[in-house]
């Protein structure tokens, strides 16, 4: 039984798996060390990788369609993944309520202070 030497190829990135999981890793990355993921930016990177899937294949504008709709499903495909897995990191309403004090209120209730948003981890929820 061979070992693997690469961890991705290009007939492994090309695939739905493989997009997906380097979508993840580089929106994940971007995110943590420089605490910045917009929406969107997962989706450039899906639409990165299928499109030059399609380019590296030779492939015709049919396919660039076909490539450009795989982006969209490798996006969603992220976004449940990431859901999943860092929906037990947000923070509840409630907890947020919770922590304010009442000298941070103002006499209808409302904040009167910012409150930092803290880091974001690797596994922070995107939405």
């Amino acid at each position: 039984m061979d070992i693997p030497q690469d961890f991705f190829t290009p007939e492994s990135m090309f695939t739905l798996t493989g997009a997906t999981t380097a979508t993840f890793i580089m929106a994940n990355g971007i995110q943590h060390a420089f605490n910045y993921n917009p929406k969107w930016l997962a989706l450039i990177i899906a639409l990165i990788i299928s499109l030059a899937g399609v380019y590296f294949s030779g492939g015709t504008a049919a396919n660039y369609f076909v490539g450009f709709i795989n982006g969209f499903l490798v996006y969603a495909s992220t976004v449940g993944i990431v859901q999943m897995l860092g929906s037990s990191s947000r923070p509840s309403t409630a907890d947020v309520i919770d922590s304010r004090k009442p000298e941070e209120m103002n006499t209808r209730g409302f904040e009167t202070t910012t409150i930092p948003a803290p880091k974001r981890t690797f596994f922070s929820p995107w939405y």
